[in-house]
């Protein structure tokens, strides 16, 4: 740098302001080729997605363990539509479980399980699907709770089992990587034994439930919960593999992975398509029936057993008589005076025992009638309010 600086102090003004403009735009080329000026480069090296944990949280009153068939959410949006399983946890009747999401509106329901005995769930809150929004900014973590409450195996139809069956179905064939391979196998055969063991389920019925594992494609790629992964990616589902997305951890997958294993669906597949429209139910009434005592209330008399006074014994004193007319005592008495002999006599009192009343009470004389009522309403799809 030295010498050229020499150089132009040597020089005539002009020659050296043309030197000057030379090594100027050679600083630039040597600049640009050593990415002085790419910060376009630098931002997107910086780029990345915004993602928030959706926490899902599945509450049963009873029955719902190890046996049961998952919870399942259905998770929806205008870029992303999968399922997702939430299993009970070791002691039963509860389970939690945590989908990664980019930022967006999304709508969550939830498939009730099938437990061993065949009973199913009626989902408070969750007859229609609730909308989530998922914010990369929020400081509070979002979640969604699922509210079940059991329906014994008796009172549920063989129309509410038949919908959690083609539901679940759909379930497995469109889920993440918590229903698919051995998770997805062991969902199908509890499904299977569990609708078979309900009194009300149909030959058809229990068949469709058999037949699932064939119809379902278990080992298929899993959906994606993000537009912009890449399903195909076999890293990523290494990773998801070593995540624990087997049957093992099926329905707390999304806990344990805070979304790192679910992966997109490939370039140009099914991601741009349009989802699904929202399930629209129609309920009906179920029908129980029911004793119930219809009063008839009535005065009852009460009665006990007295001595009541009936009658008079004359006894004579002179001779010994005795009767219990007043008419036959008086002409007895007046044959002894004509005889000279006195008449007295003494009387007793003649009692004899007699049942009477004694006052009363009320007493119910009803009976019992069968009633028809409506226990609750029912969609095919298996959702209950």
């Amino acid at each position: 740098m030295k010498k050229a600086t020499d150089w132009i102090k040597s020089h005539k003004p002009h020659t050296a302001a043309i030197a000057i403009a030379i090594i100027a735009v050679v600083a630039v080329v040597i600049a640009a080729a050593s990415g002085a000026f790419s910060t376009a480069d630098k931002q997107n090296s910086t780029a990345k997605d915004e993602t928030a944990d959706l926490v899902l949280n599945v509450t049963a009153d009873t029955g719902w363990d190890a046996n049961s068939t998952p919870a399942i959410a259905h998770i929806t949006s205008d870029e992303v539509d999968f399922y997702h399983a939430v299993s009970p946890e070791a002691e039963g009747n509860k389970g939690t479980s945590t989908v990664t999401l980019e930022e967006g509106d999304y709508t969550v329901d939830f498939i009730s399980p099938v437990n061993a005995d065949g009973s199913a769930y009626e989902l408070f809150d969750t007859g229609e699907a609730q909308t989530v929004t998922v914010d990369a900014d929020a400081t509070d973590t979002l979640s969604v709770t699922c509210e079940m409450t059991r329906i014994p195996a008796d009172k549920v139809t063989d129309e509410m089992l038949k919908g959690i069956v083609d539901q679940t179905k759909d379930a497995v064939e469109n889920g993440d990587e918590t229903l698919k391979g051995d998770a997805g196998k062991d969902i199908l055969d509890k499904l299977e034994g569990n609708v078979a063991n309900n009194p009300n389920a149909s030959d058809e019925t229990k068949q469709e439930a058999t037949d699932a594992d064939k119809e379902v494609d278990v080992d298929s790629k899993p959906e994606a919960t993000t537009p912009s992964g890449d399903n195909g990616n076999t890293s990523d589902k290494g990773n998801a593999n070593s995540n624990g997305n087997s049957g093992s951890n099926a329905g707390n997958s999304g806990s344990s992975n805070n979304g790192s294993s679910t992966s997109s669906k490939p370039s140009g597949g099914s991601s741009s398509q349009p989802s699904a429209p929202a399930h629209s139910h129609s309920w009906k009434d179920h029908t129980a029936t029911k004793q119930v005592w219809v009063p008839n209330i009535v005065t009852v008399t009460d009665y006990a057993d007295q001595q009541v006074a009936v009658g008079t014994t004359y006894i004579f004193a002179y001779d010994g008589f005795v009767t219990t007319d007043p008419g036959t005592a008086k002409a007895h008495g007046v044959e002894l005076i004509k005889q000279g002999y006195a008449d007295n006599y003494r009387m007793e009192t003649i009692y004899e025992t007699q049942r009477v009343p004694v006052g009363s009470h009320t007493e119910d004389h009803g009976h019992y009638e069968t009633q028809t009522y409506v226990d609750y309403q029912y969609c095919d799809c298996g959702a209950t309010r």
